[in-house]
């Protein structure tokens, strides 16, 4: 079914609508593309596997490719929102990475550029709009994913039931150097294909998430309770490369380990 729409843009790669339907719903389906949804005013809501996740203005919704799942909108105020669809090659040329389903807050410049594009529909040089489009939603995309895994971590003792992920998660804690996932699995007493999987169902995070995030959180320890160096925690905590642990420990936190040391007084 073609949505009603008020403007539309096409580029190679990209396609924006412009709607104000002030109340819609969509069944079942899905889209070869990167979906993305901008409420600007009213609510707008995904379900999929069982699960509603829900926007309103100030907020984005991003629903990855051949994802099966339903759409509805709310008839508060207008019901104008903004959708875009990024096609597979145009994503990957910008960006490797996989999300799942999720909400997260607006992105003043993605909306900018969207804006830009939607009424410029001739824009000379729009590849570099797309592939700016793309960085910045990438970056949003891994920040709310980052914020997600957190709350996992938080919320990991006692909740992790299977004593072989017990195991695992005790075996990581205790090295979190250059470890080997294939040798952690084997102590748990799981084939690699299995830890994988059975960590994921019992954390919500992947091993190498967790190992990232637990890294994170001893750096924050050590740099809280310790008069270490910065180089010195980045190797206690498993980073070889000194730039690396900066970058990581800026992209999970926001501030640069040097920052966090002084707001806490050390």
């Amino acid at each position: 079914m073609k949505p009603h729409h008020d403007l539309l843009t096409e580029f190679p790669g990209l396609i924006i609508l412009h709607q104000k339907i002030p109340a819609s719903q969509v069944g079942r389906h899905q889209h070869e593309e990167h979906e993305f949804f901008l409420p600007l005013q009213g609510e707008i809501s995904i379900t999929a596997e069982g699960k509603t996740i829900k926007a309103g203005p100030g907020k984005m919704l991003y629903v990855p490719p051949d994802f099966d799942h339903s759409f509805s909108s709310s008839a508060q105020g207008s019901g104008e929102r903004l959708i875009w669809l990024i096609s597979k090659k145009a994503w990957n040329q910008h960006s490797s990475e996989n999300f799942s389903t999720c909400a997260f807050s607006a992105n003043s410049l993605a909306k900018e550029l969207l804006f830009y594009l939607l009424i410029n529909k001739k824009a000379e040089g729009f590849r570099f709009f797309t592939a700016a489009l793309i960085e910045t939603l990438k970056e949003s995309l891994n920040s709310a994913q980052i914020q997600k895994q957190k709350i996992h971590l938080e919320h990991l003792q006692g909740k992790v039931l299977d004593p072989r992920i017990q195991e695992a998660l005790q075996i990581i804690e205790n090295d979190l150097g250059a470890l080997s996932f294939t040798e952690v699995a084997k102590k748990s007493g799981l084939s690699s294909r299995n830890f994988s999987r059975l960590f994921l169902k019992e954390t919500g995070i992947t091993p190498k998430d967790y190992l990232i995030l637990a890294r994170i959180e001893k750096a924050k320890t050590l740099l809280q309770d310790s008069r270490l160096t910065i180089t010195d925690i980045a190797l206690e905590v498993g980073y070889n490369s000194l730039s690396k642990f900066i970058g990581t420990f800026k992209r999970i936190e926001g501030i640069l380990p040097s920052d966090f040391r002084r707001r806490a007084g050390k």
